[in-house]
């Protein structure tokens, strides 16, 4: 080969492999200039709440091509999860049993994606030591203090008529539920309703507090719920399954160490950690969108809406995405 060819062999040789090169990195940089997912999950920081900021806290959310992105609802009701999945403020939310239904029956159409923690024994009613409330009918003419559009507050309806007691006789007192402890010290209710762990806290704080009922036998777990806009779920439900994995390892971890987890959780909380895993202790931490799930949705939905807290039932069962739970 004479030297001019020899040096128009090199020259292509060298230019095909810069194209080579060139090509690799705009694939490459197009590759990283793809954006990820992003979910916003909205919480309130409550330990009811903990597997979601735990696993934030942790890392238990990170997915290649997700970002779970936090929206802290802070020290509000279950019903403000709902309203920020209503209002578009977030994708995917979490809350107790009757901030869910009230998503399931809004205008915005919002699916069931799982139950990830509840049980029978997470509400309570107390009374102060000096009442003479003994029994479920001392109740009628009494103030009951409970925060309206929460888990709790459906409960209240559920128990009062399991016992033949008239909704309409007790006069329900709106409160935060951080504020229930201190009305029953003042005097201004006479007993509270309230989820773990404040009917625990309320014993130990007003001299003589006993507990009047757990709201259980009554055919429901109380659920609590992950809850994701249809729209989101339809288009990234590699997304929502980010959110329910993450939530999954954080049940694994308050099952195998309740203790760790509520020192953890208190940190977020400000509540003592003692009470925190008393609270885990109580109640069932299991992911799962079963047939129980769905009943006691619907059993909580057929009664408010017979009672006219709820304007019309929603059918918990179409409204679930039981593929979206499976891991």
């Amino acid at each position: 080969m004479n030297s001019k060819k020899m040096h128009a062999c090199i020259v292509y040789t060298v230019l095909f492999a810069l194209a080579v090169i060139m090509a690799k990195g705009f694939v490459e940089e197009c590759r990283a200039g793809d954006s990820p997912i992003v979910c916003r999950l909205a919480y309130t920081p409550k330990g009811y709440y903990a597997p979601q900021f735990l696993a934030f806290r942790k890392g238990w959310f990170a997915v290649d091509g997700v970002t779970i992105q936090e929206v802290k609802l802070g020290m509000s009701a279950g019903i403000a999860a709902a309203e920020a999945l209503v209002s578009g403020s977030a994708d995917v939310a979490v809350m107790g049993d009757v901030p869910t239904l009230i998503a399931l029956a809004s205008p915005r159409s919002c699916v069931l994606v799982a139950a990830y923690g509840g049980g029978e024994r997470m509400h309570s009613i107390v009374v102060a030591g000096e009442s003479t409330i003994t029994k479920p009918s001392d109740l009628a003419g009494k103030r009951l203090g409970v925060q309206f559009g929460s888990s709790t507050h459906g409960a209240v309806y559920l128990y009062l008529e399991h016992s033949g007691v008239d909704p309409a006789t007790v006069h329900l007192v709106n409160l935060p539920q951080k504020d229930l402890i201190e009305a029953l010290i003042s005097g201004s209710i006479d007993a509270l309703a309230a989820s773990e762990p404040t009917p625990t806290l309320a014993q130990s704080k007003v001299p003589g507090a006993r507990e009047l009922a757990c709201l259980s036998g009554l055919g429901n777990d109380y659920p609590l719920l992950i809850v994701a806009s249809s729209a989101f779920a339809a288009a990234h439900p590699e997304a929502v399954r980010a959110v329910v994995a993450g939530t999954r390892k954080a049940v694994e971890w308050i099952n195998a160490d309740p203790d760790a987890a509520a020192m953890e959780t208190a940190a977020v909380t400000g509540a003592p950690a003692s009470l925190e895993a008393a609270m885990f202790r109580k109640m069932e931490w299991r992911v799962r969108l079963d047939e129980k799930t769905i009943e006691s949705m619907t059993m909580t939905a057929e009664f408010l809406h017979r009672i006219g807290k709820l304007k019309e039932v929603p059918d918990v069962k179409a409204l679930s995405r039981q593929d979206l739970e499976q891991p």
